[in-house]
């Protein structure tokens, strides 16, 4: 497979570019590039080019642009994914496979459970995860991590294809008062295996490790989110996520 690096900087009509920073030291010292050398390179807004190594210099390289494509290859479904995310690398892998699937933005969710209070640090850090997993998986238009936002915030947004991840053993016995609000909203509950989008915009909200409270969930189904069953047992994070973007983009 030929490697492929990240552009940060558009080059227009180029027929060189100089490849710089941390791209420039994984083409040179970790993948030992050299004059010659095919590579491809890719912008992250669905351009890419096929281009040969001119120059390497200690912390740089010059390319030769041999070729370049617009190509689109993103799912026929925008799909958004508003998540309280984990502690650790566990954040990285969500990202990593996210990217793989497809989904088009995912926004930091804060939530009553919620564990990881994400900073811009950490922001960041997830952005250069999404770069590397393009670069791996051949994407060549960049998922979006939004800016965090609270679930209340969250949950104003409009459309038809509203969902809110939510285990059916937690829609009773948290509280009467939230049972019951969820009850008055049973037509909004159904499970992962009836969701089938072809095309267009589709909303998914995943929960901490505690998931959502019944509060939270009540909030979503008076917004009229559909609350989606995710099967008999509790699912991590990670699983819940991946599993929702594949079921809605890879149809499994």
């Amino acid at each position: 497979m030929t490697q492929r690096y990240f552009l940060d900087t558009p080059i227009g009509q180029a027929t060189r570019v100089l490849l710089q920073g941390s791209e420039a030291q994984h083409l040179t010292r970790v993948m030992r590039g050299k004059c010659g050398d095919q590579v491809e390179l890719f912008d992250g807004n669905g351009w890419q080019w096929s281009a040969e190594i001119e120059e390497v210099g200690r912390n740089e390289a010059t390319l030769k642009i041999l070729s370049a494509e617009e190509i689109d290859l993103e799912p026929a479904l925008a799909l958004t994914v508003g998540i309280a995310l984990p502690k650790g690398d566990r954040q990285k892998w969500i990202i990593e496979k996210l990217v793989e699937l497809g989904v088009t933005t995912v926004i930091p969710l804060t939530t009553t459970r919620g564990v990881a209070q994400p900073v811009d640090k950490a922001l960041v850090r997830l952005r250069n995860h999404v770069i590397s997993a393009s670069k791996q998986c051949g994407r060549n238009r960049l998922l979006e991590i939004g800016a965090v936002a609270s679930l209340d915030a969250f949950l104003q947004r409009t459309g038809e294809n509203r969902f809110i991840a939510h285990p059916k053993s937690a829609q009773i016995g948290v509280n009467n008062t939230a049972a019951e609000t969820l009850g008055d909203q049973e037509a909004c509950n159904i499970s992962i295996r009836d969701i089938q989008i072809e095309s267009g915009d589709a909303v998914v909200a995943i929960g901490p490790e505690g998931g959502f409270s019944a509060e939270e969930a009540a909030a979503a189904a008076k917004l009229e989110w559909k609350i989606v069953d995710m099967g008999a047992r509790i699912l991590r994070i990670e699983t819940a996520a991946t599993a929702f973007a594949a079921r809605l983009l890879v149809g499994i």
